[in-house]
């Protein structure tokens, strides 16, 4: 797809920080009301050194498109600024699509989100050959400064050191029966992850990231427990111990994102401990062949 004339395409600088994200808002404001990213989370995709980036700028110079693949996980995002024609996102995932393209070896599955009112944007993710995979529920739960944490027999819940983070994202990739590096999530917050174990053994990991800006809500950036250990209590566990942590930081309230359709129905489990679902998005996935010579 071409973009309208004088439209360019670059790649970000750290400085670009402030336009990206008042690029950003503007369009969460257009999809939700408010805004909903903070600037360390568009300065992390910037510093990612695995990430892929790049921008859309009009005929006068202005910010109007901003794209990225977002490591560990493979996940696009292309935004547009509101009022601007589809062919600004379309570019944005064909350069992030053929980025990844060059940088694999076989098939990998890529991701991408919408909320659902976001019509044009749908129509590009189908359009470049994504399709519905899921749909993932935006929760938070208000604090009172009263939360306890919700124990599990025969288990313990202590907060995670630096040294045993590689083993934390062995339960997490065990928990989600994949492959990704959830251990090199940017922004991790390491006094505030979690570690549920019994007889030595770790059954479940939470690990979290740094709270929001403007309204200083904790977030739970993963939550796994090994396919063994659950029904049991220790998901329950070790989220109710961060919302007590939470709680005691003197936080407002404490967020988090799930599938709504999980096998483990975790959805309803944060359900019942207080959480609330802010708002839905699609979760879109495709499966890209790599191009390195040889393969």
């Amino acid at each position: 797809m071409r973009l309208p004339d004088g439209y360019r395409t670059e790649r970000p600088a750290p400085t670009d920080v402030a336009e990206i994200l008042d690029l950003v808002r503007a369009s969460d404001i257009a999809a939700l009301g408010y805004p909903d990213v903070e600037e360390h989370e568009v300065a992390g995709v910037l510093a990612g050194p695995d990430n892929d980036r790049w921008l859309v700028r009009d005929a006068g110079g202005r910010l109007v498109g901003w794209g990225f693949v977002e490591m560990p996980g493979w996940f696009c995002e292309a935004y547009a600024r509101p009022g601007e024609d589809a062919p600004v996102q379309e570019v944005l995932i064909d350069l992030l699509l053929a980025g990844i393209a060059e940088r694999v070896e076989g098939p990998v599955i890529v991701r991408a989100g919408a909320i659902p009112s976001e019509e044009q944007y749908v129509k590009v993710l189908t359009g470049a050959g994504f399709e519905l995979e899921r749909q993932q529920a935006r929760m938070s739960r208000p604090l009172t400064g009263d939360e306890r944490p919700e124990p599990a027999a025969g288990y313990r819940v202590r907060a995670a050191t630096a040294e045993e983070l590689p083993a934390c994202n062995d339960v997490l990739r065990t928990a989600f029966a994949d492959d990704v590096d959830y251990a090199a999530t940017p922004g991790l917050v390491l006094e505030e992850c979690l570690v549920a174990e019994a007889d030595d053994e770790r059954a479940g990991v939470l690990l979290s990231t740094a709270p929001a800006e403007d309204t200083n809500e904790g977030w739970v950036k993963w939550l796994g427990v090994r396919p063994e250990h659950r029904k049991r209590g220790v998901a329950a566990a070790l989220l109710s111990t961060a919302i007590a942590a939470n709680s005691v930081l003197g936080r407002p309230s404490i967020g988090l994102g799930v599938n709504t359709s999980s096998a483990t129905r975790a959805f309803d489990l944060y359900e019942r401990l207080g959480f609330v679902t802010v708002y839905r998005s699609n979760i879109y996935r495709r499966a890209v062949e790599g191009r390195i010579i040889g393969t």
